[in-house]
């Protein structure tokens, strides 16, 4: 190596180049600490992303807030009317209120004269449950229901609905029980026309793995099977559960939907 008169390099070896350094323990742990904080940023922008699409991507369960005015107006008179019956009310007024405001086929068929409350029990009947298990049993059913339907067809068409499928059942009750002297009490003709309605939609969908499968005979098969899942467990367990009210309501809601798909009625 070759130097200039005050003793500095002149000219570097070529040598040099090829000596690999390594770096210090400073530098090593320098270079670790950026890495880990590095890889502690990355970690962290990546949580917060998966969190952020989650977060878009999952609906809640269920959300007072999404519930839709005719479906909440419903069960919310179906809780107001439970409450104000068994916390306001007698039992033996309780049950005067269920002979007058439920639905009485002999009411029709004893000729006594009518009273004028047998002009609306075939619709009251539908906000009067025998129970707290009835209410909550329908209250759910008919939450999921409505709100299923109301989405697609709107608040307007589904009270319509609901009605005509409430009458339906009562209508059916009257022809297959007309001296019957029990009182039928609960929304379960129009809950159950909701249901039928809500099956037709589902395997009349297209994409429905199920659907597919039926797709020869469309949803009659479904259809037909909840029907018999109405008939055969009434007639086992007899009078103290209106099928012929379910029956009645299912039948009006497969009718009334078709009618519909097919512009044939406009509710």
């Amino acid at each position: 190596m070759s130097t200039n008169g005050n003793g500095n390099n002149r000219d570097k070896d070529p040598d040099d180049k090829k000596i690999i350094k390594f770096p210090s323990l400073a530098e090593r742990d320098k270079m670790c600490r950026e890495q880990h904080e590095e890889e502690q940023r990355w970690r962290k922008q990546y949580r917060q992303k998966s969190k952020a699409a989650h977060k878009a991507n999952t609906q809640p369960f269920f959300k007072a807030g999404n519930i839709p005015p005719f479906s909440r107006a419903l069960i919310a008179s179906f809780w107001i009317v439970q409450l104000s019956l068994y916390l306001l009310i007698s039992a033996p007024d309780r049950y005067e209120i269920f002979q007058t405001f439920g639905f009485v086929p002999a009411n029709y068929t004893n000729g006594a004269p009518w009273p004028w409350t047998t002009f609306i029990s075939p619709v009251t009947h539908a906000f009067i449950h025998g129970s707290w298990m009835h209410l909550f049993f329908n209250s759910v059913m008919g939450l999921v229901l409505c709100m299923f339907f109301e989405k697609i067809f709107g608040a307007r068409t589904t009270a319509i609905f609901f009605t005509l499928c409430i009458l339906a059942g009562a209508a059916l009750y009257f022809i297959l029980s007309p001296f019957s002297t029990l009182p039928v009490i609960g929304a379960s003709g129009g809950i159950s026309g909701l249901f039928a309605a809500v099956i037709y939609i589902s395997m009349t969908q297209t994409g429905n793995p199920l659907a597919k499968r039926f797709s020869k005979h469309g949803p009659w098969p479904i259809l037909a099977f909840w029907a018999l899942l109405i008939i055969i467990p009434g007639l086992l367990i007899g009078q103290s559960v209106a099928w012929q009210a379910h029956l009645g309501g299912y039948l009006a809601g497969i009718s009334l939907l078709i009618g519909m798909k097919k512009g044939r009625i406009k509710l």
